[in-house]
């Protein structure tokens, strides 16, 4: 009986570990963050972090806008005072009523016409790009709703020494961020928009306020739900700290929270020094 030649043993298959669909640097947002999640719109990109300049530099640079929308506010107001009786006397003149603004086409020539239509066409163009483009501004620091720049400041409490910032995106959103072959660091949305408005420059010298572009808003209203949040205890004020956060299909909220070499340098710092007192008490500060 012929033996048979020995089996040769079975290869073992190794399966790597399947690709996470969470690209890189987001990962799985943390559950502590829940209940301000839930109030995010999930079309858009979020930046969250803690502005701790001082409250008086807050107070000085906010008071800008202020005196600025405020005097646009009263010279449109003093405006519409002003030519209210002029716009009401070339109505009554195109309902066929003799009014100040009728024209005597009997004693007035053709050129004198003219002008009279040339400087109404040129009044009411005027007018029009003033409170449709200009009168924008102040309308919407005092009076949007549900929330605006004013109502933030007033229900916050004034300028806080912590202030919790909250930038949304702009012209852009989610979608172009998580869908296509390049996702994340590698998208370029990620490059452009994101890493500019997180820089450790941006972030030490602009309070928040001054950090609206054409890229990123502010969201009054989020700002001040998330201190509500804070103040019940829902949610930790650190645990918004330099986070990105951003909806993925299938997976949910994700997250990245971002650190500068400054944070890292200055973390090691606290630790040195932390390290040196616990020397000192023991009275071994020789040995540092």
């Amino acid at each position: 009986m012929s033996k048979q030649p020995p089996k040769k043993p079975k290869q073992q298959t190794t399966f790597k570990p399947a690709a996470s669909p969470i690209p890189t640097p987001f990962t799985a947002a943390p559950p502590t963050l829940e209940p301000f999640l839930t109030q995010l719109d999930p079309s858009q990109v979020y930046l969250t972090h803690i502005d701790r300049h001082l409250p008086e530099t807050k107070k000085q640079i906010f008071l800008i806008p202020v005196l600025l929308n405020g005097t646009i506010a009263l010279l449109l107001l003093y405006r519409l005072y002003a030519a209210t009786p002029t716009y009401w006397a070339i109505l009554q003149t195109l309902l066929g009523y003799h009014s100040a603004a009728t024209v005597d086409t009997v004693h007035t020539t053709r050129s004198d016409q003219l002008w009279i239509l040339a400087k109404r066409t040129l009044m009411f163009l005027a007018d029009f790009l003033a409170f449709r483009f200009v009168g924008v501004w102040p309308l919407t620091f005092f009076l949007e709703q549900p929330c605006n720049p004013v109502i933030w400041r007033w229900r916050l409490g004034g300028f806080l020494t912590d202030e919790i910032v909250v930038r949304v995106s702009r012209n852009w959103g989610a979608e172009d961020l998580m869908q296509g072959v390049k996702q994340g660091e590698e998208n370029a949305f990620f490059k452009t928009r994101i890493l500019p408005a997180i820089e450790r420059e941006v972030l030490r010298t602009k309070t928040g306020y001054l950090m609206m572009n054409q890229s990123w808003d502010l969201d009054f209203q989020l700002m001040l739900d998330a201190h509500t949040l804070v103040k019940q205890g829902q949610v930790e004020m650190r645990g918004l700290e330099k986070m990105v956060l951003v909806f993925m299909e299938g997976t949910g909220w994700i997250a990245w929270q971002w650190e500068s070499d400054y944070d890292v340098i200055e973390e090691r710092r606290k630790k040195v020094v932390a390290f040196k007192e616990e020397l000192t008490k023991a009275g071994k500060e020789s040995l540092f």
